[in-house]
């Protein structure tokens, strides 16, 4: 077992001086899946909603704005509104039909200075 290590250890310095990494170096934290927030916006057809959590998903690629916006409906109570914030074309049409199968239900979508806004909560 002892010789595992060692080999191991061997490797790992062979590694990272033949690609010049640096593996004491520790991994930035990844943010959040919601920011708890309580905001009203106005949004078409439903007038002032109270919106309880925010994900914020600029410059993020699919899937993971998916994957935040499940966190955000897993980690809150049913019924709080959830804004998520996007750049992603991909991922405005995506989150709206995920809903159906997560209990959810898309609000509505609105494009404010640049991103694309998307209103969802899960239903009661």
């Amino acid at each position: 077992m002892h010789n595992v290590k060692q080999r191991f250890k061997e490797m790992r310095m062979f590694l990272s001086n033949l690609f010049h990494l640096n593996l004491d170096v520790v991994p930035a934290k990844r943010h959040r899946a919601c920011m708890k927030v309580s905001d009203q916006v106005e949004l078409p057809g439903h007038g002032i909603i109270e919106v309880g959590c925010r994900v914020a998903c600029e410059g993020e690629g699919c899937p993971r704005p998916q994957l935040l916006t499940l966190k955000a409906l897993n980690d809150n109570p049913k019924g709080v509104v959830i804004e998520v914030i996007t750049d992603n074309l991909s991922v405005v049409e995506t989150i709206p039909s995920m809903m159906d199968i997560y209990e959810g239900r898309h609000l509505g979508t609105v494009q404010r200075q640049g991103n694309w806004h998307i209103y969802v909560r899960r239903e009661e």
